[in-house]
């Protein structure tokens, strides 16, 4: 009996190179997406927490109040005396990335404060970490500043998702228009930070509505967080009209045309934003289980 020929190699690779088409890999992000919209002489205005966050607070996006900026060594003794009778702040390195050298205190304590996880923090440990964050320990750079600022409360939504940590909300923004979400949860193995390559849970975000609509952890689909119990999808977030609204001012006090916008919606000060990313990951085609390429097409952005 006569068998139908064998498709041909050539044939084999077009279609598999058709499939991949849409989807960005690291280089292609680089080339067509970071290098063509952002100048590297501008990544530092997204790079410097401090320098991002007087940006913002110019044209009146939303940011988490400051306590504190310290410029170098020589002011580590006068910060420390400012935080000794305070409580429910985060000290942030200006240049840190992926949450490294980042710190949230909690209560005061006899001897210095405690973590919401319930860590002592002695006033010697939280003297060593500001004077480590003005060394550059969590920046690569030869030198940092310090930032100070008032605790995030989340939304009661993002509490129940996890009540130990802080979830964010992310946006892809290209010519200041959104085209991919996602909310990023922390777990116990994530060691309650928000970041995916660390273990956190990434939550796909409907772009139209704010809703949920798939959630994926270490790689697989789960509809609910496997630590917390609580349900991730078909969740209506938060704000989500305002959250849209406060990315793109975000984006437009910058000169860099694509960019992650990073979101908190504190249950007191509705959506403020975190930081913004000139080089945002990748994995939230994943998360999405959409393809930039295919983000762009449906934007009319390709």
């Amino acid at each position: 009996m006569a068998t139908a020929p064998r498709e041909g190699w050539w044939r084999r690779l077009q279609r598999a190179r058709e499939r991949l088409a849409p989807v960005f890999g690291m280089n292609r992000r680089n080339v067509e997406l970071v290098y063509a919209h952002n100048e590297r002489r501008h990544y530092p205005l997204a790079d410097d927490k401090i320098v991002c966050k007087e940006l913002l607070q110019a044209i009146g996006v939303p940011v988490a109040p400051t306590i504190a900026i310290g410029r170098g060594l020589f002011e580590v003794d006068a910060l420390l005396d400012q935080l000794r009778e305070r409580e429910d702040f985060v000290v942030k390195p200006a240049s840190g990335s992926g949450g490294d050298g980042i710190v949230v205190v909690g209560k005061r304590t006899e001897s210095g404060w405690r973590t919401p996880k319930g860590r002592e923090i002695a006033f010697h440990e939280m003297r060593q970490h500001l004077a480590n964050i003005t060394f550059g320990c969590f920046s690569k750079e030869m030198e940092d500043r310090i930032l100070i600022e008032e605790r995030i409360e989340p939304h009661a939504l993002y509490h129940a998702f996890w009540s130990d940590g802080v979830c964010d909300l992310r946006l892809i923004v290209l010519r200041g228009r959104p085209i991919l979400s996602m909310v990023r949860v922390p777990t116990h193995r994530s060691g309650g930070r928000a970041n995916l390559h660390q273990g956190g849970i990434g939550v796909a975000v409907d772009l139209r509505e704010g809703i949920t609509y798939r959630a994926i952890s270490r790689g697989e689909a789960v509809t609910i967080h496997p630590e917390s119990g609580e349900p991730l999808i078909g969740r209506q977030l938060p704000e989500w009209a305002t959250c849209v609204k406060v990315a793109l001012g975000a984006a437009s006090a910058v000169p860099l045309g694509y960019l992650g916008v990073d979101i908190c919606v504190d249950h007191r000060w509705g959506p403020v934003i975190l930081e913004i990313n000139a080089r945002p990951g990748l994995e939230i085609q994943n998360i999405c289980g959409q393809t930039l390429g295919e983000a762009l097409r449906r934007e009319g952005m390709s």
